[in-house]
């Protein structure tokens, strides 16, 4: 089971919702929120997942 876990974890944003490039800006891991692992229609900004 943990192999499934590992397996589905993003591996640009680990999980996070959010890339750090390497200029050290940060957006949005768009693989995910296609994907439809962040809520991008939640009322509760903070817990979407989505950085603005």
């Amino acid at each position: 089971m943990e192999e499934e876990q590992e397996i589905s974890v993003c591996q640009k944003c680990y999980g996070k919702g959010i890339v750090h490039e390497k200029d050290g800006s940060t957006h949005t891991c768009w693989d995910c929120l296609a994907n439809g692992k962040l809520d991008a229609h939640s009322e509760k900004v903070k817990d979407s997942g989505i950085q603005i």
